[in-house]
């Protein structure tokens, strides 16, 4: 559909250097007071204006930077070709893909959460809007720095199986809002590999026995935060 911009929105511009035949985005000037609240007023209207809303730490223009190029990638086939003896402790091999629980929360009072979450602890106050009918695309239209064509594989797939929400991105790193759970502990370990494979950094820089600590939290835990040094 034919991206309309809302007739109400805090100052801002489309970022004309993305080109005619990019996803159109739109960046706010600076930061927007009651940011949360916007994200939410603009999420309830996406499907209707065929844009997505996300919180910036900065409002910058990512559109020169080299990013992936939509190339298909299999989740599966990705991961397992990432996997070293030793990767994940709890498995010997490449566990497969985390089964989710069987229901959750709604998708999108979790993400509204998370980015009241994202605002009050001050990670972003930026706002865009970017032309994507899915969340999981909205790194790579915003060709922001740490997009490529398996982390937008693995968002879908996120998506698709955990009810995920891209939220926000900081200069390194990136909100996710989930409303299903894994199945059981288990799947949890399975998940954590995931989460692992995709981002080391997260688990070396904040959790001392995280083998066990993480998988636990992602029980409960409805916000997943990356982050890449």
């Amino acid at each position: 559909m034919e991206p309309k911009l809302p007739q109400s929105l805090p100052p801002g511009k489309i970022i004309e250097s993305y080109g005619r035949s990019a996803p159109l985005v739109w960046m706010s000037d600076g930061h927007v007071p009651d940011a949360d609240d916007w994200w939410r007023r603009l999420y309830a209207e996406r499907a209707r204006t065929g844009l997505y809303p996300v919180l910036l730490e900065y409002c910058e223009d990512f559109s020169e930077l080299n990013v992936g190029r939509n190339n298909p990638v299999d989740v599966a086939t990705y991961l397992r070709g990432r996997w070293r003896p030793g990767s994940w402790p709890s498995f010997p091999q490449w566990p497969g893909l985390a089964a989710p629980a069987a229901t959750g929360l709604d998708p999108d009072v979790r993400a509204a959460e998370v980015a009241t979450h994202v605002v009050r602890e001050h990670w972003a106050h930026c706002l865009a809007l970017v032309q994507v009918e899915r969340g999981a695309d909205a790194a790579a239209a915003l060709h922001w720095p740490g997009s490529y064509d398996a982390l937008t594989a693995l968002l879908h797939s996120w998506e698709d199986r955990f009810d995920t929400r891209v939220v926000a991105f900081t200069h390194g790193g990136m909100f996710l809002s989930a409303a299903i759970p894994p199945k059981d502990l288990h799947e949890a370990h399975v998940l954590a590999s995931e989460h692992y494979l995709a981002c080391p950094d997260v688990f070396h820089n904040n959790f001392d026995d995280w083998e066990n600590t993480y998988p636990q939290e992602l029980l409960t835990q409805r916000q997943w935060y990356f982050w890449w040094d």
